[in-house]
């Protein structure tokens, strides 16, 4: 799994402090940060880790040093939106529509690809590892935490039979993102439950060597997990 920046040292949890506020809109674009000279002094850290962290920062496109001007917060054009942190900090609080319309759509580009090059996979053992996870969801429709936990090993089960690694990399940089959204969206017991049709006809269709099949079920599940989203945020479109 890609794991964000480490947060063990001072300047690492200046790091996310900064990150989160500028990704929360706390900072806004064009504002400058503190000077090195004063977060070093309030937070009781060397000049040395205050640089560092806005090094990191800068690498993460969140801001941008200018001579004799400072550093300078950067609009969300210019902000690494696949860069773990970025993705976490950006949907861990209260996504907007707009990010949440986005990642669904990202999802609508690749899940249904992943499930269809599943179904056509010659080696059947990675297929194992997808049946595992839906019996899990299956057991544990009505406790919320390990159902969050077994859905996101179907999905990821399912990417990781395809055996496509940008695909499979791209699954566990939006891993962070989607434990999130299913914090949205999962904790509706009776939805989980209906889901869980759904859930298992990809599974056959995956199962039966069936790419176009189940391709379409993966696109019919994740657009459906979006509508739940838009309803329980209060949207109709």
């Amino acid at each position: 799994m890609t794991h964000g920046y480490r947060q063990d040292r001072l300047h690492g949890r200046l790091v996310h402090d900064l990150g989160a506020r500028i990704v929360r809109g706390e900072l806004r674009p064009g504002a400058p940060l503190p000077t090195e000279e004063k977060l070093a002094a309030e937070l009781g850290l060397s000049r040395s880790a205050v640089r560092e962290a806005f090094r990191v920062l800068a690498a993460k496109g969140l801001v941008v040093a200018k001579t004799r001007v400072g550093t300078l917060v950067q609009d969300e054009s210019r902000w690494s939106l696949l860069d773990p942190d970025v993705l976490g900090w950006r949907y861990a609080a209260d996504p907007t529509d707009r990010q949440l319309d986005e990642l669904s759509s990202l999802r609508s580009a690749l899940e249904p690809e992943a499930a269809r090059l599943a179904a056509t996979v010659r080696d059947r053992a990675p297929i194992t590892a997808v049946r595992e996870a839906y019996e899990r969801m299956a057991a544990s429709v009505t406790r919320t935490d390990e159902f969050i936990a077994a859905d996101l090993d179907f999905h990821r089960a399912i990417v990781e039979a395809g055996a496509n690694q940008l695909l499979v990399h791209l699954n566990t940089l939006m891993s962070l993102v989607l434990a999130a959204t299913r914090e949205i969206h999962t904790r509706n017991t009776r939805r989980n439950r209906r889901t869980l049709p759904q859930h298992l006809a990809v599974l056959e269709a995956i199962e039966a060597r069936d790419p176009a099949l189940a391709a379409s079920l993966m696109h019919e599940l994740v657009e459906g997990a979006q509508r739940d989203i838009r309803r329980d945020r209060g949207r109709t479109t």
